[in-house]
């Protein structure tokens, strides 16, 4: 019988509820932050020139863009030390700590978004920003953990995408509060708004308990285990003989993960690899999210049109999210991923083309504005969901936390890197931007993955690294057999 039937409908229900919610907790900020400055993407351009204007500077073109590039990507330059900072908290203190500080420090950072805009003061804003951005990576663990440590195997996944779907919903948010008919005319007001949330998150954090797989393996807390266990799965005769499955995760001494462990142990380096190239699949999501407003303006789409096609982009995806968490545990992860990582970039392939093309006849920018649309429907479905449980379902819960952060980091600097550059770059060149940047970058990426990522639908840790591990051993085995074929 398995997990899933032996747990009552009423506490899947229950649990359920419990991981929508922490997800809309983790997601609020850094969905709403990033979505709204989209729409409402002209109070943010007067803001930036009112301030300097103020000051006696008058800003150009260019240098209002570049200033723009930096408050938007300030969020993921910041977030590259927070993810560094991440795994020691989250490892030492546990899931629920690192929970509460990441959202305590959010809420601050949001207020102090409200006074740089008032104020106009552009540095403070960088600042708040900033500031929410070195907690996002402690919030976005912490989801993706207590998901992983507290759900039974077989629903896994569907909870897991439940993550994006709170990321989607948020963004929805962001970018109709952004709007100018609701809260986009005044940037002050669309940054307080986003302030209030969190102390109510707050409250609700405080009646979760930790994850039971980290009060067994950690803490070695048998007792408090098993009542976390009870209270995200209920009262089963099976939770007894799960408390001694997760001791199987657990090494004779458990000793924290460390940086150099991870790279010098193949399973886990390979794990960070194959992590990453899933996580860059992923990299053109966020310049879609952030200025997909700008992109249709830029093949003569209305401010208007472009601003409510952003808004449609982001709840086509948020629905996608949805239906995808139905189908995913009933297929292989494997083929979805390289699948559905294939079908999004041939669809930026599309509004590369049409967008081009835009000039030789009318109909040719609603194609690219469809390409686009279709793009955040496959995104949705699989791609953007599970990219970001691939890494903790490839490692021990040892290194769990610690896998997850590195990857973070790591995909953290490529959208720095990339999103700081597409907004220029699409000024001179316009959507042939795409191309070296997240297209052909992600082509390469499938073609590792379709030769070296394992399944892991319905398999435990275990389970995983014992099947990559045999296939290193079958491909050396391989080779070893061809040279001496070759002598």
């Amino acid at each position: 019988m398995s997990q899933k039937s032996e747990m009552s409908r009423g506490y899947a229900t229950r649990l359920f509820f419990i991981c929508a919610a922490l997800s809309l907790v983790t997601n609020f900020p850094s969905a709403f932050t990033n979505s709204s400055v989209n729409t409402a993407v002209t109070e943010l351009r007067a803001f930036l020139t009112e301030s300097f204007a103020r000051r006696g500077w008058n800003l150009t073109q260019t240098k209002e863009g570049m200033l723009r590039a930096l408050t938007l990507n300030c969020w993921f330059v910041a977030q590259i030390v927070g993810s560094i900072m991440a795994p020691f908290i989250t490892d030492k203190y546990g899931r629920k700590l690192s929970y509460l500080v990441s959202n305590a420090t959010m809420t601050v950072a949001a207020f102090l978004q409200f006074v740089a805009a008032t104020a106009y003061i552009p540095e403070l804003l960088i600042l708040g920003r900033s500031m929410a951005a070195l907690a996002a990576p402690l919030s976005d663990a912490a989801l993706i953990l207590y998901i992983q440590e507290s759900t039974p195997i077989n629903c896994r996944a569907t909870f897991s995408f439940l993550g994006e779907i709170g990321y989607g919903l948020m963004c929805v948010l962001g970018m109709v509060m952004g709007m100018r008919t609701v809260l986009g005319d005044s940037l002050p007001k669309l940054l307080l708004s986003s302030s209030f949330p969190g102390i109510f998150f707050m409250i609700f954090l405080f009646f979760i308990p930790e994850t039971p797989k980290f009060l067994m393996i950690v803490r070695n807390d048998r007792e408090a285990a098993l009542k976390s266990l009870e209270f995200f799965q209920g009262p089963k005769k099976e939770n007894e003989r799960m408390l001694d499955e997760f001791m199987r995760e657990a090494t004779p001494e458990e000793k924290r993960s460390t940086i150099k462990e991870l790279l010098a142990t193949w399973h886990l380096r390979h794990a960070v690899l194959l992590a990453c190239a899933v996580l860059v699949l992923t990299l053109s999501f966020y310049p879609v999210l952030q200025s997909s407003t700008y992109f249709f303006e830029s093949i003569n789409i209305n401010s208007n049109l472009a601003e409510l096609s952003s808004t449609c982009l982001i709840v086509l995806f948020t629905i996608a999210c949805m239906i995808g968490s139905f189908f995913i545990d009933r297929y292989p992860r494997r083929i979805l991923v390289i699948g559905f990582g294939f079908i999004s970039n041939l669809c930026l392939c599309f509004f590369v083309f049409f967008s081009v093309a835009a000039s030789w006849a009318w109909w040719m920018k609603y194609a690219a504005l469809g390409s686009l649309m279709m793009y955040a429907v496959t995104y949705g479905l699989v791609l953007g969901p599970v990219s970001w449980f691939v890494a903790p379902e490839l490692v021990a819960q040892k290194h769990r936390s610690k896998v997850f952060c590195l990857c973070y980091s790591i995909t953290n600097v490529m959208i720095a890197l990339t999103n700081f550059g597409t907004v220029p770059l699409y000024q001179i060149i316009g959507a042939y931007t795409l191309i070296p940047l997240f297209i052909a970058p992600s082509f390469i990426c499938l073609i590792f993955l379709y030769c070296y990522l394992p399944e892991t639908h319905q398999k435990e840790t275990h389970e995983i690294i014992s099947a990559m591990c045999s296939h290193r051993a079958r491909v050396a085995s391989i080779r070893r057999d061809s040279s001496s074929s070759s002598v």
